[in-house]
């Protein structure tokens, strides 16, 4: 019986009108989508590539100089385009995407976007992420909103019960029915986005990739299965199909809408943190009381004598100065992070955020991204100085006197580069990206699981008459 039911109900949908738009709408912006994405994919990696050839010219030139030139310089090591950003952008480019550092320090992060025109940078690339969270999560609505109402004013609800199934049974039918019809429109999207992008010569099929979408598909399941949830607990709070209209309307915009746009509120009043002016501020009074207070002769310098003992001195205050500093911005980007990462844990109430999150950790893009190559940057940070140290320590017109901002006491020789230790980005594994998605995945099901029991219950106390 449970079958005749979930049958009956999906052609119903896909007979229906909405069914029929929705499905050529959905398909258009695909393609539009991936169209375009081909377009803008080729743009951002002909300027990545002229980045990475500045970059290493730069690194080149320092390291013919002299290996301190090297070290102490900043340099600015900038993310790679993501091949696979047409599943979702991640909001990257909102977010860091440069990360400043020598071999001394990882000073900082830029937002490097190179929007032509920053008045655009509002607008919303036409990704699946994009297309599922604002137009296929609206449709799990649209056919679901009236599953109870509508029978109810057309008189069939009660007929339909008067056969030999328990409202459970109904109602999980009907649930089943629109999942199934909404994810037949989203996969039929997606095969066709792969096409068009495949043979377009910007991706080619790999193992990780097929993971990546299967994982994403996964995804689209679980949000469609929470909207739908929505659109049948519309359908059991009213009597009337089109107060359930509104009811679906409302929790739309308050989950599309309202709590991802409101992230900003809730950090800046739940979450608070400094300013970036006040711990400038902080970062100036300290290094101020750390200069008054050196030792006499610690600002001094000789370029022309590298063994001139004010030399060791002022190594000395250089490395105290950066340390004081370094000190105060490591607390304040973690308390950055933990005020992102807080902020998001009251925001997955709607289960687009939380989709979209989820979406991050598939595709290894986004927040997670950042926050494994900022990590990992302290990391080279380290092998970097230790090499430099290293080269430092064979060379015997050095004093070793180790001075992070200046050239002053340290090698002169030039160092091959071929020698030198390079960053470079490191995918995230697949334990990674699980590690990153399973609170989330727990969250999402207990969801689902709640909202059906919901409109369960309220059914079984709905009058069909």
């Amino acid at each position: 019986m449970f079958r005749t039911i979930v049958k009956r109900e999906i052609q119903h949908n896909l007979y229906s009108l909405r069914f029929q738009i929705s499905l050529v709408a959905v398909l258009a912006i695909f393609i539009v989508g991936s169209i375009s994405f081909i377009k803008g994919f080729s743009s951002e990696l002909k300027k990545y590539s002229d980045y990475q050839s500045q970059y290493l010219e730069q690194i080149k030139n320092e390291a013919k100089i002299h290996a301190t030139r090297l070290a102490v310089t900043r340099k600015t090591y900038e993310l790679h385009p993501r091949s696979n950003s047409f599943i979702s952008d991640c909001k990257e480019k909102y977010l860091p995407n440069a990360i400043v550092f020598s071999a001394w320090n990882v000073f900082s992060f830029l937002n490097r976007s190179g929007s032509v025109n920053p008045f655009m940078i509002q607008f919303q690339e036409l990704n699946w992420s994009f297309i599922v969270s604002m137009i296929l999560s609206f449709i799990a609505l649209l056919l679901t909103f009236d599953s109870v109402s509508g029978e109810k004013e057309s008189r069939t609800l009660a007929l339909t019960l008067s056969n030999a199934f328990s409202k459970g049974t109904l109602l999980f039918g009907k649930y089943i029915s629109a999942i199934v019809t909404t994810m037949l429109i989203a996969v039929l999207g997606i095969l066709i986005s792969v096409l068009i992008i495949v043979f377009s010569n910007q991706l080619a099929l790999s193992s990780v990739f097929i993971l990546e979408c299967l994982g994403f598909i996964l995804l689209l399941f679980l949000l469609i299965a929470s909207m739908a949830g929505f659109g049948l607990l519309s359908s059991v709070l009213s009597h009337k199909s089109n107060i359930s209209l509104l009811i679906a309307l409302t929790f739309w915009l308050i989950f599309a809408v309202v709590i991802p746009n409101s992230s900003t509120l809730i950090a800046k009043r739940i979450f608070s943190i400094e300013h970036e002016e006040a711990v400038q501020r902080k970062i100036n009074q300290v290094l101020s009381d750390i200069g008054r207070n050196a030792p006499e002769g610690s600002w001094s310098m000789n370029g022309f004598n590298p063994f001139a003992p004010e030399h060791r001195l002022r190594a000395n205050l250089m490395q105290k100065l950066m340390d004081a500093e370094k000190s105060i911005r490591d607390a304040y980007y973690q308390d950055m992070f933990q005020q992102f990462e807080r902020t998001r844990l009251l925001t997955v109430i709607s289960p687009i955020s939380l989709f979209e999150y989820m979406t991050e950790s598939v595709i290894a893009g986004g927040y997670p991204r950042f926050k494994k190559v900022w990590e990992e940057m302290h990391i080279y940070q380290n092998q970097f100085l230790n090499f430099f140290k290293s080269f430092d320590a064979s060379d015997p017109d050095s004093p070793h006197w180790y001075n992070p901002r200046e050239v002053v006491s340290t090698t002169r020789k030039p160092v091959a580069l071929e020698k030198v230790p390079l960053f470079e980005e490191k995918a995230m594994s697949f334990s990674e990206r699980l590690s990153s998605l399973f609170k989330y995945l727990i969250i999402n099901a207990i969801y689902i699981a709640v909202i059906f029991l919901l409109s369960f219950v309220l059914f079984v106390r709905y009058d069909v008459r």
